[in-house]
């Protein structure tokens, strides 16, 4: 029994669950003792949230005549990197990418254009200590209305959404 009761309060004792009184003393093997010391605390999984700018360009042209109205449209692709706080000071920068489709009237050459691009991305995070962290995937979509006068540059701030998917605890 006595047996039974030492093998119980070592259970406890590795969980941290409070022993009685009358528990008998528990003597840590050394190999548990060294694993317990020499783990690394693992990362916890769970939601991001990245900001940043996406940029592009393109080159659209109006439909209409020279100093006539049209209409205009074309695809831009977007690129950034958004750099991503992850849980349990994990850190690093993600590159993410997609394509908006810009469309809108003209007159002379020019006018206002808008659209929406879906963005995505995925990369690693890295603790402080610098060991991989995990991974992370964003994904977002991304709204443009903006000027155009042939030639459209985009310089878009964006907020991403995401999961951080910790990496198993060596």
């Amino acid at each position: 029994m006595t047996n039974i009761l030492a093998g119980a309060a070592l259970i406890a004792s590795q969980i941290g669950a409070p022993l009685p009184v009358d528990a008998p003393a528990v003597i840590v093997p050394s190999a548990v003792a060294k694993a317990a010391t020499g783990a690394r605390a693992a990362m916890t999984s769970g939601s991001v949230t990245s900001s940043g700018y996406l940029s592009g360009s393109a080159y659209m042209q109006c439909s209409g005549s020279q100093n006539g109205s049209g209409w205009m449209n074309g695809s831009v692709n977007l690129t950034g990197n958004m750099t991503v706080n992850g849980p349990d000071g994990a850190r690093g920068t993600v590159p993410v990418s997609g394509y908006v489709h810009l469309s809108g009237s003209c007159h002379n050459g020019s006018g206002y254009v808008n659209g929406s691009a879906s963005v995505y991305g995925s990369g690693t995070l890295y603790a402080r200590d610098g060991r991989r962290a995990g991974t992370v995937r964003l994904d977002g979509t991304v709204f443009v209305n903006q000027y155009s006068s042939g030639y459209t540059h985009i310089n878009q701030y964006a907020t991403l959404n995401g999961y951080f998917t910790a990496a198993p605890a060596n």
